[in-house]
């Protein structure tokens, strides 16, 4: 499977109609998962990362249905019985971000304010790495982790008021990235 990167704005999920419609193509555990937000926001960003998965394992060739998802001891969401699919998700204010890949992956986005850019740029680095390599956020927030060099990141500038990162044992090309502007 090669890496992909999948990002989107919940915009067009403002629509009743879209997110009910969309809301029946997700899994029963996505499903499960959206129900439990009470905001409409929330709701939508839930869906939108839901949608942006099933769209990466479709271009994959991997059949969603045939899938079991679980949570590991640390938390991080896995496919029981394939750990070769590694993915990752991330949402903020109204993006969403999905990472997939055979390697360990992280990304992470995270809504730019004029007061807030590189102390934001940097939340987003550790989230991510901590995604990618199963580090203890806290542990690189305390410095008793820190990045390891098998690591590299890539930032994505949409400039679309947005801070997109991934983190991956291989490098991330322009050319893995796929911007879709509604679902």
């Amino acid at each position: 499977m090669k890496t992909r990167i999948y990002i989107a704005s919940t915009k067009s999920l403002e629509d009743a109609g879209t997110f009910s419609a969309l809301y029946k193509t997700v899994p029963k555990y996505r499903q499960k998962k959206i129900d439990s937000y009470k905001e409409e926001k929330d709701k939508r960003l839930s869906l939108g990362v839901g949608l942006l998965l099933s769209i990466a394992l479709r271009d994959a060739g991997i059949d969603e249905n045939s899938l079991e998802l679980y949570h590991a001891d640390n938390g991080r969401p896995c496919f029981k019985g394939h750990p070769e699919i590694n993915f990752s998700l991330s949402h903020s204010e109204e993006r969403v971000m999905c990472a997939i890949s055979e390697q360990p992956v992280g990304c992470d986005v995270e809504f730019i304010t004029k007061d807030s850019n590189e102390e934001t740029a940097n939340w987003a680095k550790m989230e991510c790495y901590a995604k990618a390599s199963d580090t203890n956020m806290m542990d690189l927030i305390g410095g008793k982790k820190f990045f390891s060099k098998e690591y590299s990141f890539k930032e994505i500038d949409k400039d679309d008021g947005y801070k997109y990162i991934v983190c991956s044992r291989q490098p991330i090309e322009d050319s893995m990235i796929s911007w879709l502007e509604k679902f």
